[in-house]
């Protein structure tokens, strides 16, 4: 039987090859990715959270994005601060952070 895991973090990974279109691993997704990822682990989370890096999005304008399940809650991320605030906040407390969401 699979691993259950309370929710599951998707980060963008995806680097676009037209250097004039932005990409969230142009803007330090890989960075961010592996730095929460290793809080995650520093905090004893990796057994019910799942992290994943992905590839495309769909949200280059505003990445580094992030999307948390089973909530379907989308994230910009520009700072490795950010993701420790959804780390705190979101992954940790269930509580969604505002200010980070992606809008329509």
């Amino acid at each position: 039987m699979p691993k259950q895991f309370r929710c599951h973090l998707f980060w963008c990974g995806h680097e676009r090859d037209d250097p004039t279109k932005p990409s969230c691993a142009k803007r330090g997704s890989m960075d961010i990715g592996m730095k929460l990822k290793q809080a995650m682990r520093d905090r004893g989370l990796r057994e019910e959270v799942a992290v994943t890096k992905s590839g495309c999005l769909g949200q280059c304008s505003v990445g580094p994005a992030m999307i948390v399940y089973p909530e379907g809650v989308w994230y910009s991320v520009p700072t490795f601060e950010d993701a420790m605030e959804i780390l705190d906040s979101h992954l940790e407390k269930g509580e969604i952070v505002e200010r980070l969401v992606i809008r329509d």
